[in-house]
C-alpha cells in the first residue's frame, strides 16, 4: 500500500510541475484536446486504475489482519483517501466543463487551466504528506 501511496504522490507532482508547465504552453484548442484525451486515456488506464485502486483495496485486509493500531499507515491512508475525493469533486467538474466549451473560449479555457492546475497541485501535495506520513511507520520501528 505505500509503494502505491507514493507512486501516486510520484505521478500527481509530475502532473503538477511538468504537465503544469506543457499544458500552460498550449493553446486553447490543444489544452482542450489534450485534456480531453488524458481525461479518457486515464480513466480506462490499467496502470491508474491499479495505483489509485492499491491503497483502497488493501486498506480493507490491512485492518482486518494488523487493526487501527499503526497510527501513522492510518492517517496516511485517510490522508489519501480524503485527497483523492477532494480531488474528484474538484477536478471532474473541470474536465466536463472544459468538454463543453463552445468553440475557443478563451476565458474559459484559462480559468479551467487555473483551477485544474490547483487542484492538481492541492492533490500532489497532500499525496506526498500522506506518503510521508505512511513512511513514518517504517522508520520508527
Amino acid at each position: 500500500m505505500f509503494a502505491s501511496v507514493a507512486m501516486n504522490a510520484a505521478v500527481l507532482t509530475f502532473m503538477a510541475g511538468v504537465l503544469r508547465k506543457v499544458t500552460n504552453d498550449m493553446d486553447g484548442p490543444a489544452f482542450r484536446h489534450y485534456l480531453g484525451s488524458l481525461y479518457r486515456h486515464s480513466v480506462r488506464s490499467a496502470f491508474m486504475l491499479t495505483l489509485l485502486g492499491v491503497p483502497f483495496v488493501g486498506a480493507i485486509p490491512y485492518f482486518y489482519f494488523y487493526g487501527f493500531g499503526n497510527r501513522w499507515i492510518v492517517a496516511g491512508l485517510a490522508l489519501w483517501l480524503a485527497a483523492g475525493c477532494i480531488a474528484k469533486v474538484i477536478k471532474v467538474p473541470i474536465f466536463n466543463e472544459v468538454a463543453s466549451l463552445e468553440g475557443e473560449d478563451a476565458a474559459g479555457l484559462g480559468w479551467a487551466r487555473v483551477r485544474l492546475n490547483a487542484g492538481n497541485l492541492f492533490q500532489a501535495v497532500l499525496n506526498v504528506v500522506a506518503a510521508v506520513l505512511m513512511a513514518v511507520s517504517f522508520i520508527r520501528r
